[in-house]
């Protein structure tokens, strides 16, 4: 272990994570039980506006971005039952939620397009517009932002390579933070649950003269559902920017401080005698990650500069830092009647990793892309995008030869969608994505070994319809396909240890609707369902499932307010029958399905309001992962998740 990394990491001189809990989150909690930002509840009720989206890296209205973005409002979040980002997503029936712990959401992996064990690295995460995936195997960690900073997530469906880049193969996920350009605003909140969990949050939008203040905090501490998986999580996200006119510049930091025990996998006779005893592998991690970004932004003209760092430490022995350099530029300009977007996205990575081997890899990542908005009349607009993306990497402990890889790949996006005067719109689209290997995809942390594979490209081809109808009703079906080709994924049974490798060309099929009705004033309903077919399409395994990819996936939820100060909703959510991690020969049995029931009820006292969560109300034992190895006497391996559980929150929004 690098000695100074140790130091900077451990060092108690400096407690900042001690700091932010006990002086500076007291603190915001004090201004903002004071009334210090009471001028925002006297600013009246919100005027109506249309719901605007930004995944699309500018501003639009939901009618003129792509028809497949679901976005889902401060408003939603606070009725559901969820109490992570991982929950809220959960309950949407598109989007699959991969969770090995089930504790806030903590090393949680999103997955929009069936892709099972590979679903990290095939769906993109943003932050604000800013990528949060990194150039490893770790997933974005949703578990670093306080569920109460957020003013909305925008789920877009199908590929987004042309726009976004790398990982955008499934769809992307946008999630976007409080603003006090949008109205000054307060929140404090404090939370107390089973596993001995306990939260406090609290969050300030507001406006010092013309710039715009804005800070999050928020402390998470629990023993976890099972031995050896305490966590504790404490994440500062901060931003200051000034409007002029058109314009909007600032500058947003983000910093957060996880440490978290893993209990690891259990065989099934130990998860079926005792679901929340630790695995035979159960180690200790830390993660400390910062980001610094400015930005300006304006109808016209957006850039990003952008600088992330992250630092990883596991009590097995392995050390790395990743830090990577980004600068994305882009224009928005109108030719009668053509609206044409061109930008540059930047990215310079450095991995520096160590444990039983040392490895030092690097990154360059350049994209050119550009799309054009056409209006053919009737109603009628024609989409088209072609991006251009060069990527070099470097290892400095390979062999001469096979040290570095340069690739070059062209992805485009073709769409045609017609908006009809009834409140209907349709689509058809055909796209091709790529995905590059990720840093430590090619380099062994066992072995040392470097395998240069290369990167996953994909065609796609989309049908899909939004209606909109005057009762309020809303219905949104999509239909998918995507062929893949040199698709990258972990194999076990590659060599002595297993290796990332291109696998042979493999497809999904997939389904996704979504109806939303009000039951008169009072109360509304949403169902949805989604249906996933992956499989390999040549090769030994031709015809197979692949693994951790779930058949069918419901949910129901409904919103029931019982007077105007009490909430009561209901998250029913089922999941189907899917292989075991690594089978890919479907030689074993599927794990099984299951039923998830969250509950929440709200009272509201003025600003104040008090919430009780109960998730997993019907007490079902459930995993969303494992996997199937038969080197072991027992091949079956799970990762089990919380029984019955039930939260208070006591909190006020100003």
């Amino acid at each position: 272990m690098n000695e100074t990394a140790n130091t900077l990491v451990h060092d108690k001189t400096i407690d900042y994570k001690t700091i932010i809990r006990k002086a500076l989150l007291p603190l915001i909690v004090t201004v903002i039980v004071n009334g210090q930002t009471l001028a925002a509840a006297e600013t009246g009720a919100a005027k109506s506006t249309p719901i605007v989206v930004t995944a699309t890296r500018f501003s639009a209205t939901i009618d003129t971005a792509p028809v497949n973005i679901i976005t889902i409002s401060a408003e939603d979040i606070a009725n559901s039952s969820a109490n992570s980002i991982s929950d809220v997503l959960r309950y949407q029936a598109g989007v699959s939620v991969r969770s090995l712990f089930g504790v806030n959401g903590a090393r949680s992996t999103i997955d929009l397009g069936g892709f099972g064990e590979n679903s990290g690295s095939n769906t993109l995460i943003l932050l604000n517009g800013r990528r949060l995936n990194d150039l490893d195997l770790a997933s974005a960690n949703l578990a670093t932002i306080p569920l109460d900073s957020i003013e909305r997530i925008e789920i877009v469906q199908g590929s987004a390579s042309v726009l976004y880049g790398d990982n955008a193969v499934g769809g992307v996920i946008n999630i976007v933070t409080k603003s006090a350009l949008d109205g000054e605003s307060g929140n404090v909140a404090v939370e107390l649950g089973t596993f001995n969990t306990q939260r406090l949050t609290a969050g300030l939008q507001k406006m010092a003269g013309d710039v715009a203040l804005s800070m999050n905090i928020d402390s998470l501490e629990s023993d976890g559902y099972r031995d050896n998986n305490t966590l504790e999580n404490t994440t500062l996200i901060a931003e200051i920017s000034h409007q002029d006119n058109d314009w909007q510049r600032g500058l947003r930091y983000q910093q957060s401080w996880e440490d978290i025990q893993l209990p690891g996998s259990l065989n099934e006779p130990d998860y079926e005698a005792n679901p929340s005893q630790a695995g035979s592998f159960p180690y200790d991690a830390t993660e400390r990650r910062y980001s610094i970004e400015g930005f300006i932004d304006s109808e016209g003209m957006a850039a990003e500069v952008a600088l992330r760092n992250k630092h990883q430490e596991t009590s097995y022995g392995s050390v790395s830092d990743l830090e990577t350099l980004s600068f994305t530029p882009r224009l928005r300009r109108q030719y009668g009647s053509q609206r044409i977007v061109a930008g540059l996205d930047v990215y310079r990575s450095t991995l520096d990793a160590s444990g039983t081997n040392t490895q030092y890899v690097t990154q360059k990542n350049d994209g050119l892309y550009l799309t054009d908005t056409i209006d053919l009349g009737m109603q009628t607009t024609l989409n088209l995008g072609i991006r251009r993306q060069l990527i070099e990497v470097r290892a400095s402990n390979a062999p001469v030869g096979n040290d570095r890889r340069s690739d070059g790949i062209t992805s485009w996006d073709i769409s045609l969608s017609r908006k009809h005067n009834d409140g209907a719109t349709h689509y058809l689209r055909v796209a091709k994505s790529f995905r590059t290997p990720l840093l430590d995809e090619m380099w062994s942390y066992s072995t040392g070994s470097l395998t240069l594979i290369k990167p996953q490209t994909a065609r796609h081809y989309e049908i899909g319809t939004r209606q909109t109808y005057t009762n309020g009703i809303t219905m949104n079906i999509n239909l998918f396909r995507m062929d893949l080709k040199d698709e990258i994924a972990y194999d076990i049974t590659s060599g002595p240890f297993g290796e990332n490798v291109n696998l042979d060309k493999t497809r999904r099929d997939g389904v996704n609707l979504g109806l939303q009705a009000p039951l008169g004033q009072q109360a509304n309903v949403q169902i949805s369902y989604a249906w996933r077919k992956a499989t390999y399409r040549t090769g030994v395994n031709d015809g197979k499932d692949i693994p951790l990819v779930a058949n069918r996936k419901v949910t129901l939820g409904s919103q029931f307010n019982i007077t105007r100060d009490t909430h009561l909703g209901m998250e029913v959510v089922y999941t189907g029958s899917r292989y075991f991690g690594n089978d890919y020969a479907n030689a074993g049995k599927k794990m099984d399905s299951y039923l998830r029931v969250d509950l929440n009820y709200r009272r509201s006292f003025g600003v104040w309001d008090a919430r009780l969560l109960v998730q997993n109300l019907t007490n079902a034992k459930t995993a969303d992962s494992g996997f199937y190895k038969t080197s072991t006497p027992n091949p079956y391996h799970y990762y089990s998740l919380p029984e019955r559980a039930f939260y208070v929150q006591l909190g006020a929004a100003f």
